[in-house]
Parts: structure tokens; C-alpha cells; sequence
């Protein structure tokens, strides 16, 4: 007897092949190197009262997910490596959206093939970006992107206190669901002078130079990029300081020069065993790409340094010029911790019209009532002021958070919260309460995926 129902089809989105790569050498790896490996399997229920965000016509939905990935951290003298990738399959139980997978890789290597004279570099990131961000974040707002970039860091020591750094790179920006007109290779470099004051203290001189080909050029503008800056940076055991002050240079093929300043001050402090506190304040051009690919987690974590935020920008071809400030407080205690985060975006496009001031604050208190049971508070919130309309919103969430573990390696959380918009236009106003109960199983703490996106 011949089935007649709904054809599901499962499409490879961009980057899958590496994701699924990593998912199924996770079990050698650690076998053939000495770096820590950790890898898991879970199943969530989440129930949506307006799924679609809507301001009228609610819609309610249940999602059935089942997941499996693997994180992976090695810190040695050949290779300092951090991978995560997670592989999931969603199931919209009322059809509101279509069935499918979604994947998420964060990957970052140095190979020292010649320690202090030859190294390679490698950083992917795959993730679910936002499509339109005037929209909710909804599935259907939602595009998949993969950003990769690659090669060799060349240095050549000229005495005991001069370095000069050639790092040659390729780099690769794909994205999914109609909007492959968006994919783009890049070819590049950076020349570096590198001064060490001392032991703490680095000046340098840097150049960075780059093209950037897109697969459509009938669509979109190739355009070439050189950043020319100046470097001061202090490395010590609980702290880092950065500060970089410069110009950039963008020459596009059809719409001509445009240039900028590019300043950067990063400051990251261990306060305490159990504290961090950080600063960054920065006026820089960026692009999608370029963008989703600051959001890696890095092979060497700075002390104080909070965890990576998310991807600012919608996708676009355009370029955009981002003043951007953020603080950030941690603690982790045994039984208390928190993450207190507060920022600030001006994002100007140098063509579509999507400028936009963003600002807001973001706050996680959690209560470990035992080892075995915690309690976690949460609340977002975020006004952002629309330049080229006249409109203006307000998005908060609150909610509550119970992860009980049954074993070392088993939990269960049970997650309520509600997302809400209010704004000058109606139609982008909407309430949306949610309901998500998950199981877990993790072959150690280092694994501990959360829910990506919607």
C-alpha cells in the first residue's frame, strides 16, 4: 500500500558537510590528541501561545526537538584548539513552520607547524542569523549563514624585541534560504611590526588588506579593504588591555571610495577567583560575514573576558559602520552566580535603510540551591530607534529556569518565560508566552548546549 501524506526532505544547508564532519570524528578525537572531549544527546518540548510574534491572530505551537553534539579544548604546545558543534532536527507538531535540521558549529584552531616561525590558522562559524532585523525573531526570519576563514601566520624575528608577522587569509561566507546571492569568497593578508616592550607590553605597526568577491557580481559590489592602525597590548596573568587607533579604506567597484576611523579598546579583568568585569568600546566598518565570524570563541580565553555576544546585523551585502560600547560583569560562586550585561550600537549602512540606535541590558542570577537543583532569573531588555522611520521599540523577556540533575550526567530543566514588543507602530507589537521542558544527557559539564534560536 502507497503512503500519501506530507513529503519531508531533509536539504543540506551551507556548511553542513564540515558540521556533520566534526559530528562523526568526535569519537576518535580524543583518541588521537590529549585534549579534553565531552559529547551529548537531548530532547526538548517547548509550547508557544504566538509562535508567528503577531500582534493579532495568534497562533500556538508545539516544537519536538532532538539534538546531539560534542565540544572539544586542547591548549599545547603544537595545538590550541576549541570545537562545538551541535546538530539538530525540529518538528513543528501544528506545521507553522517547516520540519527540518539546524546546525551550529563554533571552531577555532592554531596549528604551530613551527612553533614561533610558521602557524596555521582556522575559524568557522555556522549559526542561524536574522534576515530582516525590523521583524520578530522567528523561524521564518531566520537564515542560515557559515563564515570561514583560513591559512598561515609567517613570522620572522629580528632580534630579541622586533617581530615582523606576515598572516596570509582566505575566507568564505555562505548563506542559505534564497539568499545565496549574499555568498561571497575573500582574499588577504596583514602585515605586522610587533614591538615587545616587555615581558606584558606589545606596540605594533599593522596593515590588513583584503578583496572580497561576491558569486553574483551582477547583484552585489565587490569592493576592496585596507585597515591601516596602530596597536598597544598587555598581556598579564588577569588582565588584558587592548587599544587600536587607525583608518579604514573601502574602494567598491560601482559605488566608489568610502572611508572611516577604526578605533578599538578592549579591557578584561579576573577580579577575583570567583569575578570578571569587561569593557569594549569600538567605531569600526563591518559586514555580515565579518561579523558572525567575531562571535568564535577563541582557542585562548582572556582572563575576565565574558562569554561571545551575538551576531549584530541583519544579513545584507551592504556595509555598515558600528560605534558600538559594552560592559559586562561575571560571577560564578558556589552558590550564586551572575552575568549582568549592558551596551550600546549605533549602526549606519552605507546604502539600504536600516540605521539603527540599539541599547539595552541583559541580567542571569542564578540560585544553586544544592548540587543537585538551580535556579536561574533572567531578564532582557532592548530599545532600539529607527533612523530612517519613524518608529521606535521596546523587547523585553523575563523568566525562571529549574535544571535539576539527576546524575553527573543527566538533567532536566524546565524553562518559562514571556517575550514582549511594545512600539510606536502597532503592527510590530506582540506578547508571546513560552513553555520548554528538556533532557539532557552530557558525558561531562563541557558540553552544555543551549537553545540556539527559535
Amino acid at each position: 500500500m502507497r503512503r500519501i501524506g506530507r513529503e519531508r526532505r531533509i536539504t543540506l544547508k551551507p556548511g553542513t558537510a564540515f558540521i556533520l564532519t566534526l559530528l562523526v570524528a568526535a569519537p576518535s578525537i580524543q583518541t588521537t590528541h590529549a585534549g579534553e572531549l565531552a559529547y551529548g544527546v537531548g530532547y526538548y518540548v517547548e509550547s508557544s501561545d504566538n509562535i508567528r510574534r503577531t500582534p493579532t491572530n495568534t497562533v500556538d505551537d508545539v516544537t519536538n526537538s532532538v539534538f546531539a553534539g560534542f565540544t572539544y579544548l586542547e591548549n599545547g604546545p603544537v595545538l590550541d584548539a576549541h570545537l562545538t558543534a551541535l546538530a539538530e532536527y525540529r518538528d513543528y507538531k501544528y506545521d507553522t513552520y517547516n520540519d527540518g535540521p539546524l546546525y551550529y558549529a563554533d571552531a577555532s584552531l592554531l596549528w604551530r607547524i613551527a612553533p614561533q616561525r610558521l602557524s596555521w590558522v582556522l575559524v568557522d562559524r555556522y549559526d542561524q542569523i536574522t534576515r530582516d532585523t525590523s521583524l520578530p525573531d522567528t523561524r521564518d526570519n531566520q537564515v542560515d549563514a557559515n563564515v570561514l576563514s583560513t591559512g598561515p601566520d609567517i613570522y620572522v624575528r629580528l632580534g630579541q624585541v622586533n617581530t615582523l608577522a606576515l598572516e596570509l587569509r582566505y575566507g568564505k561566507a555562505t548563506y542559505g534560504q534564497g539568499y545565496g546571492e549574499a555568498d561571497n569568497s575573500s582574499y588577504g593578508g596583514s602585515l605586522r611590526w610587533l614591538y615587545a616592550a616587555n615581558s606584558e607590553m606589545t606596540y605594533s605597526l599593522n596593515y590588513q588588506a583584503s578583496q572580497i568577491y561576491y558569486d553574483d557580481e551582477i547583484l552585489n559590489d565587490n569592493y576592496s579593504r585596507q585597515d591601516f592602525f596602530v596597536r598597544a597590548e598587555t598581556h598579564q596573568a588577569r588582565s588584558r588591555f587592548l587599544l587600536d587607533l587607525g583608518i579604514t579604506k573601502i574602494d567598491r567597484e560601482k559605488a566608489g571610495e568610502t572611508n572611516g576611523p577604526v578605533a578599538r579598546l578592549t579591557w578584561s579583568q579576573q577580579l577575583t577567583s570567583e569575578s570578571s568585569a569587561s569593557i569594549l568600546l569600538a567605531g569600526e566598518y563591518l559586514d555580515t560575514g565579518t561579523d558572525l565570524l567575531s562571535t568564535a570563541t577563541s582557542t585562548t580565553p582572556v582572563p575576565g573576558a565574558p562569554p561571545p555576544s551575538n551576531a549584530n546585523g541583519g544579513i545584507t551585502t551592504d556595509l555598515y559602520y558600528q560605534k558600538r560600547a559594552e560592559l559586562f560583569y561575571g560571577l560564578s560562586g558556589g552558590y550564586l552566580g551572575l552575568n549582568l550585561r549592558a551596551f550600546y550600537r549605533d549602526i549606519d549602512y552605507e546604502s539600504v535603510p536600516q540605521d539603527r540606535l540599539e541599547s539595552g541590558e541583559m541580567l542571569d542570577v542564578t540560585y544553586n540551591t544544592s548540587s543537585a537543583l538551580a535556579t536561574t532569573i533572567y531578564g532582557r531588555h532592548m530599545d532600539v530607534h529607527y533612523q530612517n522611520v519613524v518608529r521606535d521599540d521596546w523587547e523585553n523577556e523575563a523568566g525562571i529556569r529549574f535544571l535539576y540533575r539527576l546524575n553527573r550526567n543527566v538533567s532536566a530543566t524546565l524553562d518559562v518565560w514571556r517575550s514582549w514588543r511594545y512600539s510606536t507602530d502597532p503592527l510590530q507589537e506582540y506578547t508571546d508566552n513560552q513553555v520548554l521542558l528538556a533532557l539532557l544527557y552530557s558525558s561531562s559539564p563541557l558540553f552544555a548546549p543551549t537553545r540556539r534560536t527559535r
